[in-house]
């Protein structure tokens, strides 16, 4: 399941116009290599879980993801924060086919790496989904 909503999360986020004329394509799983232009984002999921009802186990699934967005300039992360919040924030829909049910921005934190004087800023989302039935 996860793979398919990592897919939706690269789709969407790099088809939102504000947010990809800043990163491009430059939204990677995990993590991205030293020599990535920048700024850039890795997204690693935290935690997907189900959500059961008071009838029992549902389809209804929320997912924990973060997103870390490096730039040279810490102007440069406050931009692609605000077009992240912009993108999925209070979103509702689908991701390729499979159905959102609502996306929550749920907070930040930033840092700055002394090696590299680089900028970052974590971010942290809800997403609550309606997992496919196979």
């Amino acid at each position: 399941v996860t793979t398919s909503l990592d897919e939706g999360i690269f789709d969407h986020l790099t088809s939102h116009s504000g947010l990809a004329a800043l990163i491009g394509t430059r939204l990677h799983p995990d993590y991205f290599s030293e020599d990535e232009e920048l700024p850039a984002i890795a997204y690693s999921l935290e935690d997907d879980r189900s959500m059961p009802t008071q009838q029992g186990p549902s389809a209804l699934r929320q997912a924990i993801y973060r997103f870390d967005i490096w730039a040279d300039t810490a102007a440069e992360t406050v931009a692609v924060m605000k077009q992240m919040c912009a993108a999925l924030d209070g979103y509702r829909g689908s991701f390729k086919d499979l159905p959102i049910v609502g996306v929550f921005f749920d907070g930040a934190g930033r840092s700055r790496d002394p090696d590299t004087q680089t900028f970052n800023v974590s971010m942290r989302f809800t997403i609550h989904y309606q997992e496919r039935q196979t």
